[in-house]
């Protein structure tokens, strides 16, 4: 008797084990962007060449999640300046593309209400629009963005989603396509 009684509590505890992992193991947050490449034509401005990009993050899971660090894991011939978010008033709107940081009137009231990653918080369900200002180093090339990672909590583990999106711009007499691969 003491015997099943042991084997039974047991397997209860397996069972919770084989539950718990199971859930650490689906990421919460997809990110958008990878499904195509982006290319874009940017001109130079005062502030050198650049241009705000944005890719849309979405939490397909039942809980809040709290992001922590948003990295551009891999960049050709650019520099990373701010990384910021923008919050997505409805599932139909996006920031885009804002080549040498000129905001259409839209992205200009988005704009306004953006926030730092550290603490933004997605409510189930909900999206925001990771925002990354990229400099290219060579004004006469190709600039972009290969890979994008997002660091975030969801009140029981903290987690990474990593999209393997393909963002960029070139100058007004090249042509895109030539170095997205």
């Amino acid at each position: 008797m003491r015997i099943s009684r042991f084997l039974a509590g047991g397997l209860a505890s397996a069972a919770v084990v084989v539950t718990l992992s199971g859930c650490v193991g689906t990421p919460a947050l997809t990110i958008f962007g990878g499904l195509s490449e982006r290319c874009f034509e940017t001109r130079t401005t005062d502030d050198g060449y650049f241009a705000l990009i944005g890719v849309t993050v979405a939490n397909e899971s039942a809980r809040a999640v709290i992001l922590r660090e948003v990295d551009v894991v891999e960049s050709v011939n650019a520099t990373v300046g701010d990384v910021i978010i923008v919050p997505m008033p409805s599932v139909y709107t996006i920031f885009g593309d804002a080549p040498g940081g000129h905001l259409s009137p839209d992205q200009r009231a988005l704009y306004r209400d953006r926030e730092p990653v550290d603490g933004t918080v997605i409510e189930a369900g909900g999206t925001v629009e990771v925002v990354v200002e990229l400099h290219a180093q060579d004004y006469t090339e190709y600039a972009g963005l290969r890979e994008l990672r997002v660091k975030y909590d969801d009140g029981w583990f903290s987690a990474t989603s990593t999209a393997d999106t393909v963002i960029g711009f070139v100058p007004p007499w090249s042509q895109c396509g030539s170095r997205l691969s």
